[in-house]
């Protein structure tokens, strides 16, 4: 190997090991990035149990023979969210489940004004909800919220409310 030719390798050689390490920078790369955990929601009842009250001239399915009414307060975490929708499912202390009812969006908006929740702040909706229509009128309510972030990120959250 002529002698110009070995010192150009040598020196294209120096020049490679001299040169940026790329190991660190692809380690970086493919390395999962930390989640930055963001609090959405939570979900307060104006109280832990509310008492049934008969409905003068009930007829089911239309008009239940019980109504239960009680506040649900969404505090909003670190994002602004609107509610999407409330599902409602009430289990007596038999077992029996009543169909689910679902206010879906619009209805927040239109029953309550504003769906709307800022980051850091809360709303209050006032919730209805018929029961006694083939199940009894003691038991517990469920209530699940979903609730979309401003990112679009969908999430839900539920209660539990004891019926008297």
């Amino acid at each position: 190997m002529p002698r110009h030719a070995a010192v150009l390798l040598l020196a294209a050689a120096a020049l490679a090991a001299s040169s940026c390490d790329d190991v660190n920078t692809r380690l970086s790369i493919n390395q999962p990035t930390p989640i930055h955990t963001v609090q959405t929601a939570s979900f307060v009842p104006s109280t832990s149990s509310v008492f049934a009250q008969p409905v003068d001239l009930f007829r089911c399915p239309a008009v239940a023979p019980f109504n239960i009414q009680l506040n649900l307060v969404v505090h909003a975490g670190d994002v602004s969210l609107v509610v999407t929708q409330f599902r409602l499912v009430f289990t007596d202390t038999s077992g029996s489940q009543a169909p689910q009812v679902t206010l879906p969006a619009p209805v927040p908006t239109t029953q309550f004004g504003s769906a709307l929740v800022a980051a850091r702040s809360a709303q209050t909706f006032p919730l209805a909800f018929g029961l006694g229509c083939g199940t009894g009128h003691t038991g517990t309510l469920v209530i699940i919220v979903d609730t979309k972030d401003e990112t679009g990120r969908m999430d839900s959250g539920q209660i539990s409310v004891a019926v008297h």
